[in-house]
């Protein structure tokens, strides 16, 4: 229960970081096209303390939620890592080892 509660805590805090931070170099950039320059700091100004404080809040949960899944390599794979299963779901990775493997070792 508590990880599924950090899960979508990361989530929230993940989605306002990146909107957040999309809204804010949007927001410049408006203000550097309308050459507005006072709104260009006073618009970062105002949004930088909540996708900022989003995008730590974010990292902290990650780091919290490394510790459900230990045994995750963070490569894209799923949570559970059986050697067996991974050679014959990457054979090619036992060729490349193969080959590179010197003949009069």
């Amino acid at each position: 229960m508590f990880e599924k509660i950090i899960c979508i805590l990361f989530r929230i805090t993940t989605l306002v970081f990146l909107l957040g931070g999309l809204t804010i170099v949007a927001g410049q950039a408006g203000g550097i096209i309308g050459g507005n320059g006072e709104f260009v700091t006073s618009f970062e100004e105002t949004l930088a303390p909540w996708a900022y404080g989003a995008a730590g809040v974010a990292g902290l949960l990650a780091f919290v939620l490394m510790y459900y899944h230990p045994e995750a390599d963070y490569t894209g794979d799923e949570h559970t890592h059986n050697e067996d299963a991974d050679d014959e779901n990457h054979p090619e990775q036992n060729d490349s080892v193969a080959r590179h493997t010197p003949e009069h070792a």
